[in-house]
């Protein structure tokens, strides 16, 4: 059975969400319901302790991503593991999805005084064949 874990972070800015477990069809709704009641404004998401992002995760986060967007807001994702860096990286979510190394550069970018540091280099898009 597929647990996880949330915990926010509200008194200060941005919103910090630490979560951990697997981001899978059973849990991605408790992602979901938890984030929609996040204050507005901007959040870094610490997810250090996630095992697994199964696409319906995917999903949960770019909700998030575009939610925060449309308000001028932003979403940073922070420490993922490297399978689950692998699946933001292979499908291209990294180009949407900022990440970062640590919670403190992940603030310094949300502030503005750090540059958007890429986190692809060890996974990179490979090209598939075009079908005739």
């Amino acid at each position: 059975m597929s647990a996880l874990i949330i915990r926010v972070r509200t008194a200060q800015v941005p919103t910090l969400v630490t979560v951990a477990g697997d981001i899978d069809l059973l849990t991605a709704p408790q992602l979901r319901d938890q984030i929609r009641t996040l204050p507005d404004g901007d959040v870094v998401l610490d997810i250090s302790g996630v095992r697994l992002l199964a696409a319906v995760g995917l999903r949960v986060l770019l909700e998030l991503h575009d939610h925060r967007a449309r308000a001028g807001a932003q979403v940073v994702l922070v420490a993922a593991r490297p399978p689950v860096q692998r699946v933001l990286c292979v499908t291209g979510l990294d180009e949407t999805l900022p990440m970062s190394a640590t919670i403190e550069d992940a603030v310094a970018f949300v502030r503005g005084t750090q540059a958007r540091q890429g986190q692809c280099l060890a996974f990179p898009r490979r090209r598939l064949p075009r079908v005739t």
